[in-house]
């Protein structure tokens, strides 16, 4: 299962939620039982990105010495951002804790880049209507402050039984800290939902394997000839295949899509057969919250011609994260490979990406006259 960013986005009411884990190099000094040492070891000097032979005699030996998960991946990200591990007792926590806690309040979280959680809130959900507003900071969850806890530990908090209240300490960007109380619900919401009828306008909130038919389902509903904007503001990626795969609907057989590079090779990926909605008329949004996989998505379709982008620079983010189940039942998280401008050897890693430049409204010959 691929996985993409920093920011992790995390569905709240009733959906799986996407608390990734990888795992690390830890040697010596552990309990035979806490880690498979040369299991992680061997993947960690295959598969990742980044790693090289120093970074990992780093990591064994310091691991060895902490003892614990959460030195593990202290470890990893010393050359991994994106890397982390999650032992077999926190898995097993975090399924009891979400057996435990069915109802959410209908929105995603993320961590941007100054390690601040930020809110999405669901059109009609229990946190919009409690005052939720999207982009919104949160700082605490009934009376704990969330700085320094994991994305998934905050989720569980936020998440309990259904017809309870949980009580949100949130601001805005530079505004006062305002106290929401939301009442927890069960279900979950679509990835993709229609904002507004004409011009039709929709928004993916997050790539599951679920949102290409959601979406297909939409485009099949658009009157003959008329074109489509996809909002991906706030969408922080998620899984990497389904981005893909949305994107071949708008391209051509073989348009490429994207490269992709490993530690020792790198390949294109292409549109496989011509996209039902290939010659759709279509414009794109996103912001500084858009990432991973939506970011994929437009430089696919931005690169081949077939859209343009507005808004505002995204968010930045590349790098591609392989989940690996060991054979002790924890689950280690690695970045095994980073995602390239179709045709190109560079990428927008920290950079984003821009929004489309502005047509230049003049005669084409009037361009060459100068």
């Amino acid at each position: 299962m691929l996985t993409r960013r920093s920011f992790l986005s995390l569905m709240l009411p009733g959906a799986a939620l996407l608390c990734a884990a990888w795992p690390g190099t830890c040697p010596g000094n552990m309990p035979a039982s806490f880690l498979p040492v040369r299991e992680m070891t061997g993947i960690i000097r295959q598969k990742s990105f980044f790693a090289d032979d120093a970074w990992d005699a780093a990591l064994l030996q310091e691991a060895s010495l902490q003892g614990s998960a959460a030195g593990v991946t202290d470890c990893l990200r010393r050359f991994d951002r994106y890397a982390s591990y999650t032992s077999t007792p926190d898995l097993a926590r975090m399924k009891s804790l979400m057996a435990d806690h069915p109802a959410g309040v209908g929105m995603d979280i993320f961590e941007d880049r100054q390690k601040r959680v930020r809110c999405v809130p669901y059109p009609g959900s229990a946190a919009e209507s409690a005052g939720i507003l999207y982009g919104d900071i949160l700082k605490g969850v009934d009376g704990q402050a969330v700085r320094d806890k994991a994305l998934g530990d905050i989720a569980l908090a936020i998440r309990g039984e259904s017809g309870t209240v949980v009580v949100l300490a949130v601001h805005g960007e530079g505004g006062p800290m305002r106290t929401v109380v939301a009442e927890r619900t069960p279900g979950s919401f679509p990835t993709v939902m229609r904002t507004r009828i004409s011009p039709p306008v929709l928004r993916i909130y997050r790539f599951t394997r679920q949102t290409p038919q959601e979406l297909a389902s939409f485009l099949d509903d658009l009157p003959d000839g008329e074109g489509c904007i996809i909002d991906l503001r706030g969408n922080t990626g998620g899984n990497m295949e389904a981005g893909v795969e949305c994107a071949r609907l708008f391209l051509r057989k073989g348009e490429t899509l994207m490269r992709l590079k490993s530690r020792g090779s790198t390949r294109d990926v292409t549109a496989t057969r011509n996209g039902k909605w290939a010659g759709l008329p279509l414009s794109l949004v996103q912001d500084r919250f858009t990432a991973s996989a939506a970011e994929l998505f437009i430089a696919a379709l931005t690169s081949a011609g077939r859209a343009r982008s507005h808004g505002s620079q995204s968010a930045g983010k590349a790098c591609v994260q392989n989940l690996f189940t060991l054979s002790d039942g924890s689950v280690l998280k690695l970045t095994t490979e980073k995602m390239l401008y179709p045709g190109r050897d560079d990428d927008w890693e920290g950079v984003g990406i821009p929004p489309s430049p502005p047509e230049d409204p003049r005669p084409q010959g009037a361009i060459h006259a100068q």
